[in-house]
């Protein structure tokens, strides 16, 4: 079955659908589709455990950040796929970061302040820190030839 069939199978969509790639995702396949609701975002992904990837986490972190105010609605879940409320919005480069900077600092504080009440379950983080000494110590465990560069490479 192909991501497109995939798709139509879905039991969310109002009428007919129009379906078109999205790039970009490091780990997923990503598809604008169009219905009589409105666009949407579908993505498809697979669970990595080595990179401490998990799609269950990032459904409950993408509710949570809805009901925070921080993200489109999750419109649909099930194991691989998530289909969310698509956002016409541009990703800031390092230039508009620098000039909105109150508006940023403003949105992370208030990120922090609201997430942890709309987080339910397990407290599942992404944290990148630990993601990289867990690959240190996969390395030193699996007796990696770049064991000596370790130290270095973890301070």
């Amino acid at each position: 079955m192909t991501a497109e069939d995939r798709i139509r199978a879905l039991p969310c969509w109002t009428g007919g659908i129009e379906i078109a790639p999205l790039p970009g995702g490091l780990s997923n396949a990503n598809y604008v589709v169009t219905d009589a609701a409105g666009r949407h975002v579908v993505r498809f992904g697979k669970d990595y455990p080595f990179h401490h990837v998990f799609r269950e986490r990032e459904v409950m972190t993408a509710r949570a950040a809805h009901a925070a105010g921080f993200a489109p609605a999750v419109r649909h879940a099930e194991p691989g796929i998530m289909v969310t409320e698509f956002l016409g919005a541009k990703t800031y480069l390092a230039e508009d970061v620098r000039a909105n900077l109150g508006r940023v600092a403003a949105l992370m504080r208030a990120f922090h302040r609201e997430m942890p009440t709309h987080v339910s379950g397990a407290g599942f983080m992404f944290w990148v820190f630990h993601v990289i000494r867990d690959y240190g110590r996969t390395l030193e465990e699996g007796g990696s030839r770049k064991r000596s560069d370790l130290p270095r490479l973890l301070t």
